[in-house]
């Protein structure tokens, strides 16, 4: 059961991630990644959004050009997951390249 649930998240993840971007679009570039190691491709530098994130308590890394990493535990919990979504949606909100 543990593989089909991190399936499940992971898939759930996307799937809102792929949302965000759509309503985001000038903003996050693409969607990338397999499975819970997912990457976000911005269209401008990704320190200040990074910085942005980590104020608002959720941790990322850079990864690549424009390309923040969001890597949770193979353990995440549903909860968890949407917790990052509303933090990843309420930067986009305020952010400004």
């Amino acid at each position: 059961g543990f593989l089909k649930n991190v399936q499940k998240i992971s898939k759930y993840f996307h799937s809102e991630l792929k949302k965000i971007k759509k309503e985001y679009s000038k903003i996050i570039k693409e969607v990338r990644g397999v499975g819970l190691l997912i990457g976000l491709q911005l269209h401008s530098d990704q320190s200040k959004f990074i910085q942005k994130l980590m104020d608002n308590n959720l941790l990322t890394i850079r990864a690549g050009e424009n390309v923040i990493r969001i890597f949770p535990p193979l353990t995440v919990k549903k909860k968890e997951v949407d917790l990052a979504i509303k933090i990843i949606k309420k930067v986009c909100k305020e952010y400004k390249t």
